[in-house]
């Protein structure tokens, strides 16, 4: 496949969702650099929308949250760009402020959390660390 036709693809397969909040960092160590990057705040809606859309359980995602969440002071997801993500998606209802951590609620409601500790175990450093994913320590950090 020749360059052209695959960078036609690429852009035409992704369609990244409006209200991103876009960042550009210069980067010093080893060369200098500059990337493009989503700040964190959208970093976390794309990781709400896969905890809200995808159709079987991924521990990572969970644990994903929690580090969000366990900032100092807690991350808060850009929810135009969540709201956005989850039209592409075409999921239903609308998302806000207020609302968000509900939702995510009562999809926890149905998880299996030994499914969740088993999965995130493979991809920490520690793997004992994914005894933190309780029931009880999730409802906390969407509090």
């Amino acid at each position: 496949m020749n360059k052209k036709a695959s960078r036609k693809h690429f852009s035409s397969a992704t369609r990244p969702p409006a209200g991103a909040d876009i960042r550009r960092t210069v980067i010093t160590r080893h060369l200098t650099f500059v990337v493009s990057h989503y700040s964190i705040k959208s970093l976390m809606a794309g990781k709400i929308q896969a905890l809200l859309t995808r159709p079987y359980c991924k521990g990572r995602d969970w644990y994903d949250l929690v580090w969000y969440r366990s900032h100092r002071l807690p991350l808060e997801p850009n929810i135009p760009m969540l709201q956005n993500a989850l039209n592409q998606t075409q999921v239903t209802g609308t998302l806000n402020v207020e609302n968000w951590r509900k939702i995510l609620k009562t999809k926890l409601d149905n998880l299996d959390i030994n499914l969740l500790i088993e999965d995130v175990q493979a991809f920490l450093e520690h793997p004992e660390d994914a005894r933190l994913l309780t029931r009880e320590n999730l409802l906390l950090e969407l509090e």
